[in-house]
C-alpha cells in the first residue's frame, strides 16, 4: 500500500511521492514524476497524477496483478484490461472504499476474450475527472513499459507499448465537461444568498457556528475579502502583511505569487494561479484587517514564523500556522454550511461567480445612466485584471449568469408583449 505524500526541500520546493509502507518511495512512480512532470508540472498536477497511480495499484491488488512484472516479460494490457481499468477509474474514491469491504465474491465477473475483470457499482467521477485520470495513467503506463523494455531494441515491442497507450485514451470520455455541476448549481443560485452567507459570519451574528472572538472575526474578514475582490481561495489564503496596504486613500491588496514559499509551513501550499495584481478594498475592510493583524494574529503565539495573515488561533499543534485549503473548506466553510440548509450549495468558488455577477449588474446600471459608458471590450479588459486572468475569453465563463438573466428578461419582455397582442385580437373577436 503507497500513501501520497510531499517532501519539502530546503528552498521551499514541494515534491510528491508515493511512499510505501517500508518507508521508501515507490521506484518507478518516483523516476516518472522527476522525469516527465517535476520540472514543468505544478505541484497540484503532479499530486493529480499520483492519486491516479494510486488508483492503478488498488486495480492491480484487486486482480492479483503486477504490470511492471509483466511489461517487463513482455505482456502488456489486453483490450479487458483496458476496458476494465477504464470501469474503475470511473469511480468515487469514497464508493471504492466501500467496494473493497465488501465480499470479494459479491463482484460480478464477466469474461471477455478471456479476460476475467470484476465489475464494480458505484457513483461515477466526473467526466472531466474520468478523462484526467485515464490520461494519467495512459502516461504513466507507457513510461514504464518503455522504461522496462528500453534494452529490447525491438521496434516491435514499442510499436506496442504506443498503442496499449493509444487505446487507453481512446476509452476517455469524448465530452469533458468542465465544472458542469459547479456552474449548474450557481446558475439556480438564489439572489441574496451570498450575502446572507456572510451576514452569519458576522462577529456579533447569534447565528455565527464560532465561539472565539479572533476565529469569528478572520473568518468573516476571509469571506468579506471574497466578496469584495472575488479573489481565489488560494490568494486569499496566500496573502502576507507585506501584500496589505491597509492605511490611507487607497487601501489594497496585493497578489502574488509565491510558489514553493520556504517560510510556508504548509505542505500543501495555497497558491495563486492567476496573474499578479494590486486590487482596492474598502476602507472599513481595511480597518478590520488592521485590526486583526495588530489584536488578534499578533497575539497568537507561532505567528512570528511566517508572513502570511490568516492564521489558526485555537490551542493545538498548528496554533499559528497559516490556513490551510482544508482546514478552510471542510472546517470553516463546512460548520457554515451546517448553519442552514440553503448553504449546502455554497463553496468558496461561488463567491468569485458572485463577484463577476455584481460586477456585470454594475456596469449594465452605469451604462443605463449614459454616462461615461464602459464599451463590452472595456468591461472585458476590466474583468480581465480583476479576475488575474491571462485571457479576457477566461472571463466569459464567470458572465454567463447575467448573459442568461438578461436573456430571459428580454424573452419575457417578447412573451408578454405576444401575449398582450393575442389578448388584444381576442377582445377585437368579441366585439364583432
Amino acid at each position: 500500500m503507497y500513501k501520497l505524500d510531499i517532501l519539502m526541500f530546503d528552498n521551499g520546493e514541494r515534491y510528491p511521492i508515493l511512499m510505501g509502507e517500508d518507508g521508501f518511495p515507490h521506484f518507478y512512480v518516483t523516476l516518472y514524476a522527476t522525469t516527465m512532470l517535476r520540472t514543468h508540472s505544478s505541484v497540484n498536477t503532479i499530486v493529480a497524477r499520483l492519486k491516479a497511480i494510486q488508483f492503478l495499484f488498488e486495480w492491480e491488488r484487486i486482480n492479483d496483478r503486477s504490470l511492471i512484472d509483466e511489461f517487463k516479460l513482455g505482456h502488456l494490457l489486453s483490450h479487458s484490461d483496458i476496458i476494465s481499468l477504464r470501469d474503475h477509474l470511473k469511480l468515487f474514491a469514497s464508493e471504492f472504499k466501500k467496494e473493497n469491504k465488501k465480499v470479494r465474491s459479491s463482484a460480478k465477473v464477466i469474461d471477455i476474450e478471456s479476460g476475467a475483470f470484476k465489475v464494480t457499482s458505484g457513483r461515477a467521477v466526473t467526466s472531466t475527472h474520468h478523462y484526467n485520470r485515464i490520461t494519467a495513467v495512459a502516461e504513466y503506463l507507457y513510461f514504464i513499459a518503455t522504461v522496462v523494455n528500453q534494452n529490447r531494441n525491438d521496434p516491435e515491442m514499442t510499436r506496442a507499448i504506443n498503442k496499449m497507450a493509444v487505446d487507453l485514451k481512446t476509452q476517455r470520455p469524448r465530452a469533458r465537461i468542465r465544472n458542469l455541476t459547479e456552474n449548474m448549481e450557481y446558475m439556480t443560485l438564489p439572489d441574496g444568498l451570498i450575502e446572507e452567507f456572510v451576514s452569519v459570519a458576522d462577529i456579533n451574528n447569534p447565528l455565527n457556528p464560532f465561539k472565539n472572538k479572533s476565529v469569528k472575526l478572520r473568518n468573516h474578514l476571509m469571506f468579506r475579502l471574497m466578496q469584495e475582490t472575488g479573489i481565489r481561495r488560494g490568494e486569499l489564503l496566500s496573502l502576507q502583511l507585506t501584500y496589505a496596504n491597509l492605511t490611507g486613500e487607497r487601501c489594497s491588496i496585493f497578489i502574488q505569487r509565491q510558489h514553493d514559499d520556504r517560510y510556508d509551513p504548509r505542505k500543501y501550499q495555497p497558491v495563486v494561479k492567476t496573474k499578479e495584481r494590486r486590487l482596492p478594498i474598502s476602507k472599513e475592510l481595511a480597518r478590520q484587517l488592521d485590526d486583526y493583524i495588530i489584536n488578534h494574529r499578533s497575539k497568537t503565539p507561532n505567528t512570528a514564523k511566517h508572513p502570511y495573515i490568516f492564521v489558526t488561533h485555537i490551542k493545538s499543534a498548528t496554533q499559528g500556522q497559516p490556513i490551510s485549503n482544508s482546514y478552510f473548506g471542510n472546517d470553516i466553510v463546512g460548520a457554515m454550511k451546517r448553519v442552514d440548509e440553503r448553504f449546502a450549495v455554497i463553496h468558496a468558488h461561488m463567491f468569485r461567480h458572485e463577484w463577476n455577477l455584481n460586477f456585470s449588474r454594475r456596469v449594465d446600471k452605469e451604462n443605463k445612466k449614459g454616462e461615461n459608458k464602459i464599451s463590452p471590450e472595456k468591461e472585458a479588459q476590466m474583468r480581465q485584471h480583476a479576475m488575474g486572468h491571462a485571457s479576457q475569453k477566461s472571463g466569459n465563463t464567470y458572465n454567463k449568469r447575467n448573459i442568461i438573466e438578461e436573456t430571459n428578461r428580454v424573452m419575457l419582455l417578447d412573451q408578454q408583449e405576444l401575449q398582450n397582442k393575442l389578448h388584444d385580437n381576442n377582445d377585437y373577436k368579441d366585439k364583432k
